[in-house]
């Protein structure tokens, strides 16, 4: 049976028995080949009466046994299953012994009555001691038994009262009390435990009563399967428990053998599929059981009068939840199920155990038919079909729009001024302002490919998804066609956006049966959906359906037209060139769960990982499930790199299970469900014939251009980074003479203080230097004030130069957020490789004619000041200074404005391939380097300290390093600490501190002739003008004599 004609039951279903968090009522799901609007295609969990008013179907829970309610499992869906969406969150379990009788709960669980029979139970009587000593007066007996203090009881309740902490009532039905009973059903129970049995002589009003109140009221009933069958009508008439000597039953009027009481009373519930039944939850042909009593009597059921196709059977602790056309099994233990037990055509027993960890019911049809195998031909011999050739977008790279946050132009990047465009690239989900004669550009494809399902289910990856679609409420269509279209996958991948209202269809081709016409699957593809989302499952099977009946090229159609693209595993592989695959296991398949319990362990081994053609969005080889390991005993990770090395020049990503690779045109990231997972890039050396491979970082906020996340484990090629250590002593000064070109302090002032001032009087004095303590300074809004009031414009013109951070544009994205968000114009010079380096006249006109502000990154300084020194990009940003241009950066970017400065250049993983070298190298081997001292562009006569309160991965502090340096080099006269997220502002001979979050700030630190140690004071940041910068050398003497008078 398709998912054609389940799918609204399925969803009503969902979002009624199971709420985790009180959500929306999500929108009418359908499908295209059916009529929505026809009432004989919808499968409500909701069913008409003849008044056409909506009855709801019974919540029914069939155990195992008794002993199923002491599993806490069983007992907590019920709670969940009785707890109403409009309800706060169900109550979680709480350990017993951490809760007393006496106290009082904040919270409690459902209410619940239990219905018994002290009449079958051993009931000790108010006036019984505890030992169950008899009354001295055996008369009274029978209406002083107290049914609460029976083992019957106590199995039923304790687990709901012990740690849900459930209001209880109980009621014997012994003492026939219909009107205590009738009013405690109807007007207060959520849950009703019937624990009576079949030998109780007066069911049949109990029976009756529970029926109809259970379709009317949202309850719950749970009881094992020979009392579920009676109340619920769906066992014969022959219904009673068999005698130990076989020959005659009760609840009949005549005597039948053995053979049919087996059939009618073990096989228990057999629906009655006559009109008067206002609900079906099991088809005809199926009966319930518990598990031993089902394998004994399908060996005889070629004998039976009226045989059974199947039997759904339920192990002790195990429970069968039915509700309205939908059921689950629910495990006690990790070793109780529910099965589903047929015969074949030679008469061998066919078993296959439900999966037990679903958190929502599945249409019954659909489960019953999970053991069948998919009919799709090619399944018989899929390896036949490994080389098939699916790429149908290979051209959609040549289509895609260049990247809108960096554009290159004569080998240096232009972010321009169009901050609209800007955010529509990085799907940030802001509206943008657009000529009505022309409509906004986007780029495409955009994707989200998630390492397995249930990362679909985990909010940064569905944030991310929701970002991309540029609408809170994405209209979602679901594609599970490698999972063989079966809905427990539907309801695992589409749980997030159902629970926050998405409309969502769904659309299922794995079987020809259920496929739509041309024009309803182009109108569902095409025209309708703001969200493609694919399943996990046979990427293999998935590809070939696809290429059978046309869906791959409306995908395509769909994904150029902005549509996301989406998925996980399979749906994640599928948008690649090729990928990773795990398609030829032999329980990837529809009836999974019959595979697994028909082969042996060795046999299910016995496969290999595949490499195949996929959709060709993405020109690469993704590798989903890349920190996993297969049931045949490989590393997905391994395997890959195996495949690499026999053909290097496939580019390949990995994607952890809970993280996904986001593409968004030509620019790409990696996002974390958990925090810890996240994406690889795998390349081969061609030096060595190695592979190295190096993590996507997960903290960017926008993605950067693919070609440089697949050149992320590759070194930078400056021949100098080999020893690094060798140009400490190099002398970069170059603007030692600037003090004679300095203006007064009292000048300084004054511009500072005039923001309207004429432009040639704001670039009197110089130089104008901004130094954060780090990058992130960038970002805040104090900081960023400064360097735009010291720019004497409203919006400057902004020239970023990321040589100390090997030009990689995650940085570049990090250090201009705020001035690209203020709509500044932004260009990019890219020097750290020597073949991105632009010629003299273009750089001259970069850096000295066209900028209000130069900003640096931060990085290695060391390689960013041999770099300039090389091209002489060093003599061309002091001849900015001259003239007045904002100079500016944090880390590396804020000490190479210093005469010298302190610095990590050494440290071994402050290079290009960052995330390559934190992959190889141990934590001992990282922690193993030391500060140094280096000279640097001598706009200040003083020695930087960035990161002054910070520690560095060697366990040592800043300040305290420093401090030594000064101490022990002569040389070193004065330092200036900047802490992280504050600035060391200079204007001419003047300075001042500025705070970028109210507390961080800058500090000074000299040497005390008198003592031989160091002197330090902090700068601070309240001062409203700036003060001279050979004041500020003397605040940490001030501060010792105050001390010293005090």
């Amino acid at each position: 049976m398709g998912a054609t004609e389940t799918i609204d039951a399925t969803l009503t279903a969902a979002t009624t028995l199971l709420p985790s968090n009180p959500t929306p009522t999500p929108s009418k799901t359908r499908l295209p080949n059916k009529d929505p609007d026809n009432d004989n295609h919808k499968d409500n969990h909701n069913h008409k009466d003849e008044n056409d008013q909506d009855i709801r179907a019974p919540k029914v829970l069939i155990l195992g046994s008794n002993r199923a309610l002491q599993q806490l499992k069983i007992v907590e869906h019920a709670v969940r299953l009785a707890t109403s969406p409009a309800s706060t969150t169900p109550p979680t379990a709480s350990s017993p012994s951490t809760t007393s009788p006496s106290s009082k709960v904040n919270a409690t669980g459902p209410n619940v009555v239990y219905l018994g029979a002290s009449s079958l139970h051993s009931c000790y009587s108010d006036d019984d001691d505890e030992d169950g000593n008899h009354h001295p007066n055996p008369t009274e007996r029978e209406t002083k038994r107290n049914l609460s203090r029976s083992p019957e009881y106590r199995t039923f309740t304790s687990r709901f009262q012990d740690h849900f902490h459930c209001p209880l009532r109980f009621h014997d039905l012994s003492l026939k009390d219909r009107e205590g009973i009738r009013l405690s059903v109807e007007t207060w129970a959520d849950i009703v435990l019937c624990d009576w049995g079949e030998d109780f002589q007066h069911g049949e009003w109990i029976e009756t009563f529970l029926r109809e109140v259970a379709l009317e009221k949202d309850l719950v009933v749970c009881g094992v399967v020979s009392v579920m069958g009676k109340v619920f009508e769906f066992t014969t008439p022959f219904s009673g428990e068999e005698k130990e000597d076989g020959e005659h039953v009760r609840g009949g009027n005549e005597t039948i053998n053995k053979l049919d009481v087996e059939q009618d009373a073990d096989l228990n519930i057999c629906n009655k599929n006559d009109s008067s039944n206002r609900w079906i939850c099991i088809p005809p042909d199926t009966a319930v059981s518990q598990t031993k009593r089902a394998q004994k009597l399908l060996k005889k059921q070629a004998l039976l009068r009226h045989p059974h196709q199947r039997i759904l059977a339920i192990d002790n602790l195990a429970a069968l939840l039915l509700t309205g056309h939908h059921s689950m099994a629910i495990s006690g233990d990790v070793n109780s199920t529910c099965h589903i037990l047929a015969m074949d055509d030679s008469q061998n027993t066919i078993s296959m155990p439900l999966p037990w960890n679903w958190m929502e019911p599945i249409p019954t049809l659909e489960l019953l038919e999970l053991h069948a195998p998919a009919k799709a031909p090619h399944l018989e011999s899929l390896e036949d079909f490994v080389d098939t050739d699916f790429v149908i977008a290979g051209n959609v790279a040549e289509m895609m729009m260049p990247s809108t946050t960096v554009s290159n132009a004569n080998s240096c990047r232009d972010g321009g001024d169009d901050d609209d465009a800007d955010d529509a690239a990085i799907g940030t989900g802001t509206d943008t302002d657009t000529d009505e004669t022309q409509p906004a550009t986007e780029a495409v494809p955009k994707i989200v490919a998630a390492g397995r399902m249930k990362a679909l289910q985990m909010k940064p990856i569905v944030e991310k998804i929701i970002q991309l679609s540029n609408t809170p409420l994405p209209k979602l269509l679901y594609i599970g066609t490698a999972s063989f279209d079966r809905t427990d996958k539907f309801l695992m991948c589409t749980q997030a956006f159902r629970e926050l209202g998405c409309e969502i269809r769904r659309l299922d081709v794995s079987e020809e049966d259920t496929v739509p016409s041309a024009e309803e699957m182009r109108e569902m593809v095409v025209e309708w959906p703001e969200v493609i989302l694919c399943s996990g499952g046979n990427t293999l099977h998935a590809l070939l359906r696809w290429k059978e009946v046309g869906l791959d090229l409306l995908m395509k159609e769909s994904g150029l037209n902005g549509t996301v693209l989406c998925g996980a595993s399979a749906g994640a592989g599928c948008w690649f060139s090729s990928l990773h695959t795990d398609s030829l296991r032999p329980d990837n398949t529809k009836n999974r769960e019959h595979v697994l319990n028909e082969l042996t362990e060795k046999e299910l081994q016995d496969w290999d990982y595949a490499k195949i053609s996929a959709l060709g969005f993405i020109d690469a080889m993704c590798v989903p499930h890349f920190d996993a390991t297969g049931t045949n005993g490989a590393k997905r990770a391994e395997d890959a790199e195996q495949i690499l090395l026999e053909d290097p020049s496939t580019s390949v990503i990995g994607v952890d299970e809970n993280a996904a690779l986001v593409v968004v045109g030509g620019d790409a990231m990696a996002v974390s469900g958990d925090g810890k997972a996240t994406c690889h890039v795998m390349m081969p050396l061609e030096e060595t014939g190695e592979v190295i491979s190096a993590p996507i970082p997960t903290h960017w906020e926008e993605p950067i251009p693919m070609e440089e996340i697949l050149d992320l484990p590759a070194p930078a090629s400056a021949p100098h980074l080999e020893s690094l250590e060798k140009y400490v002593d190099t002398d970069f000064v170059i603007a030692d003479d600037f003090a004679q070109e300095l203006a007064s302090s009292e000048a300084a002032t004054s511009c500072c203080d005039e923001r309207d001032a004429d432009s040639s009087t704001a670039s009197a004095v110089v130089p104008k230097i901004v130094a954060s303590g780090n990058e992130r300074g960038m970002q805040l809004k104090p900081i960023v004030d400064k360097i735009v009031e010291l720019s004497g414009v409203d919006l400057p013109k902004v020239l970023y130069i990321g040589t100390a951070s090997f030009d990689r544009t995650d940085k570049f994205l990090m250090n201009t957020k705020m001035f690209r968000e203020m709509g500044c114009e932004i260009r990019r010079l890219d020097v750290s490789e020597q073949d991105t380096v632009p010629s003299a006249e273009d750089m001259r006109e970069m850096v000295v004619e066209w900028p209000h502000v130069i900003l640096c990154s931060g990085g290695n300084t060391l390689h960013a000041l041999i770099r300039w020194k090389e091209i002489g990009l060093d003599m061309l940003m002091k001849e900015a200074g001259m003239e007045g241009k904002v100079l500016c950066g944090g880390s590396a970017g804020a000490g190479c404005w210093f005469s010298s400065l302190h610095t990590d250049s050494l440290r071994p993983d402050n290079t290009k391939n960052k995330e390559h070298v934190l992959n190889e190298l141990s934590e001992e081997e990282l922690s193993d380097w030391n500060y140094t001292k280096i000279s640097a562009l001598g706009f200040i006569d003083a020695m930087c300290v960035p990161h002054y309160n910070a520690r560095g991965t060697n366990g040592e502090m800043r300040s305290e390093h420093a401090e030594k340096i000064l101490l022990e080099d002569p040389s070193t006269t004065m330092v200036i600490g900047v802490d992280n997220n504050a600035a060391f502002m200079v204007l001419g001979n003047d300075v001042m501190a500025v705070s970028g979050d109210g507390k961080a700030t800058c500090h000074v630190i000299v040497p005390d002739e008198r003592t031989g140690e160091a002197m330090s004071a902090p700068l601070p940041t309240d001062l409203e003008e700036l003060i001279p910068l050979e004041d500020v050398f003397k605040l940490p003497l001030s501060e010792a004599n105050s001390v010293a008078s005090d």
